[in-house]
């Protein structure tokens, strides 16, 4: 780009100078330092999630499909179930009663907590789930498991 100037009262003398804009490229670079260990973390994660989208809470698209998303719903209405009784001992009855098979149960005595393994149909085929009931059924833990 060129820039023509003028040198005050000298009989029009001009001066043209030619500027050229230089950009600093070392700054640029430095953030694909950080950039890529970033993306790289982030797909890690993704992943990662992606094994059991609803034991993290994170029952939507990038994670889960269709089935994840049905696993998710059957699985608010056991944690539902699980909240409304009172007593650990009738869980399982009431679990079961939402057309979830309860394969296995059993009570921790100290903390007053259960522990079942379930199993339900989706539209994919059946999957298996080991559910962690703590105290009064206020918390609420699962995890996806083989059937």
């Amino acid at each position: 780009m060129r820039v023509r100037t003028t040198l005050g009262n000298l009989g029009g003398v001009q001066r043209w100078a030619l500027v050229v804009r230089r950009t600093d490229r070392a700054r640029g670079r430095g953030r694909w330092w950080w950039c890529v260990p970033a993306a790289l973390l982030l797909v890690v994660a993704a992943q990662v999630v992606s094994t059991d989208p609803i034991g993290y809470g994170l029952p939507f698209w990038p994670f889960a499909n269709g089935s994840d998303q049905a696993e998710h719903r059957v699985m608010g209405t056991v944690t539902a179930a699980v909240r409304a009784e009172g007593d650990p001992a009738r869980v399982p009855s009431a679990v079961a009663a939402d057309g979830v098979e309860v394969l296995d149960t059993r009570s921790q005595v100290p903390g007053g907590g259960l522990w079942m393994r379930l199993r339900f149909r989706l539209p994919d085929g059946t999957r298996c789930r080991e559910v962690r009931v703590l105290g009064d059924g206020v918390q609420v833990n699962s995890r996806r498991v083989e059937c």
